[in-house]
């Protein structure tokens, strides 16, 4: 199967994948509205915002690394990749037990120490399977990821609706995640067969993976700080309530554009490691498939956004009337996020992770303050800012990042190279 037709595959099972994540979200997103009130999803806005910031340092690169690495030392790494995924999570388990009395006394509400305690055994449970789904994103058998991701978010969702008409409240959306957990364990497991057979203090590759995953922990720090600070910051200058219609806005608008774009960048990363040494071949690979993301995610998202007065309420109620600008914004917010986020994975599988480290540093500290500018207007104000933060700043970097790989690649280059790193027509762009 050629290239073009491999990335179609894995995005249009990506794309199945979530768009029965969405109709599943929608029925949820349904039942909460009609449901629970601003303040109970504020709350679970917190709960879910403090679990993210602790679980960003799960996504440390170690899994990108598995995917990148050369044949040669696969085994290597997968082997210290197995040890660090353990080490890992059971300092993650501890830290949110201990940060959660803290934090629900900070927030003088007993009952978030317990959601974030409850929370934390996903950790003991996600080790086991952390090599075998490093293992599918390698193999590029996005089917295999979809379907197994696809019905553990789409159990969580119908289970959060359940949930929520027994009653629950925001214990609805939080309980969940760690009902779940297993289906995603259970699935991975059974799709690759790989067990550890070197003793446990084997860490043959550690120094390569560190090398990489640093930096790639630090550009996930950044990326989860922008999806949540907004959410820290709205909670602590506008109120709760408020923080709660903008919790909504953002699942039920800016979600689905968001889940788009990464079902993308997640089908084009295995895509483009393939070919990393390959100048010519990645360079044409990377434009074809960066055009195909555009067409295939400006529509939706468009659509979405236009169409946010009719659906909203409708769907979720005429109390939800009042976040529909914020949602429309949110959602146009996301039409140029494929160009940066594409640069970023161009970047990861070509070596300059680096760079996009430094950008991602420069680039939160921009959106941080927008978002504190428009706080002190509005809530529409935050929703402003957000479009017009991600609508200079995209295109910019993506210019500087296709400029930076390709020009060093063509300067690494000896003489006769170039030549010989031409694809021989489109046999060389398959797999």
């Amino acid at each position: 199967m050629t290239a073009k037709h491999l990335f179609l595959r894995n995005v249009a099972w990506l794309g199945g994948s979530e768009a029965f994540v969405r109709l599943t979200r929608l029925l949820t997103a349904v039942v909460l509205a009609r449901v629970l009130d601003p303040l109970t999803f504020g709350i679970a806005a917190l709960v879910l915002t403090i679990n993210e910031l602790v679980h960003v340092f799960n996504r440390n690169g170690v899994a990108a690394k598995i995917v990148q690495c050369s044949e040669d030392e696969l085994e290597d790494v997968l082997e210290t990749s197995y040890r660090v995924g353990f080490l890992v999570c059971g300092i993650l388990f501890a830290a949110q037990v201990a940060l959660a009395n803290p934090i629900a006394q900070f927030y003088n509400n007993p009952e978030l120490a317990v959601m974030l305690q409850t929370l934390a055994l996903v950790y003991l449970i996600m080790p086991f399977a952390f090599v075998q789904s490093a293992l599918v994103q390698r193999n590029e058998d996005f089917k295999t990821k979809a379907l197994i991701e696809g019905s553990q978010v789409g159990v969580d969702n119908l289970l959060t609706a359940a949930l929520a008409i027994g009653g629950l409240g925001a214990w609805a959306i939080v309980l969940p995640k760690l009902l779940v957990a297993p289906i995603w364990v259970i699935g991975y497991r059974r799709a690759v067969h790989w067990e550890s057979i070197r003793p446990l203090w084997s860490f043959n590759k550690f120094r390569e993976v560190f090398d990489f995953s640093r930096f790639y922990l630090g550009i996930e720090l950044l990326k989860t700080a922008r999806l949540n600070v907004d959410n820290l910051l709205i909670a602590s200058l506008l109120g709760v309530e408020a923080l709660g219609l903008y919790y909504f806005a953002r699942n039920a608008g800016l979600g689905f554009s968001l889940s788009l774009v990464n079902a993308v960048t997640s089908a084009m990363y295995p895509n483009l490691c393939r070919v990393k040494d390959n100048l010519v071949g990645l360079k044409a690979r990377f434009n074809s498939n960066l055009l195909k993301a555009s067409m295939i995610t400006a529509p939706l998202i468009l659509a979405q956004a236009l169409l946010a007065p009719w659906y909203v309420p409708l769907v979720f109620g005429e109390q939800w009337e009042s976040a529909i600008p914020v949602l429309s914004l949110l959602c146009l917010s996301a039409l140029l996020r494929p160009l940066g986020e594409c640069s970023s994975t161009l970047a990861h599988a070509t070596g300059h992770i680096r760079s996009d480290l430094i950008w991602n540093s420069l680039f939160t500290l921009l959106f941080i303050v927008a978002v504190v500018l428009g706080a002190h207007w509005s809530l529409l104000g935050v929703a402003i800012a957000v479009v017009l933060i991600y609508s200079v700043a995209q295109p910019m970097y993506a210019t500087f990042m296709y400029r930076q790989v390709f020009a060093n690649m063509a300067t690494d280059l000896k003489p006769g190279e170039f030549d010989q790193a031409k694809p021989a027509g489109s046999k060389a762009l398959a797999h």
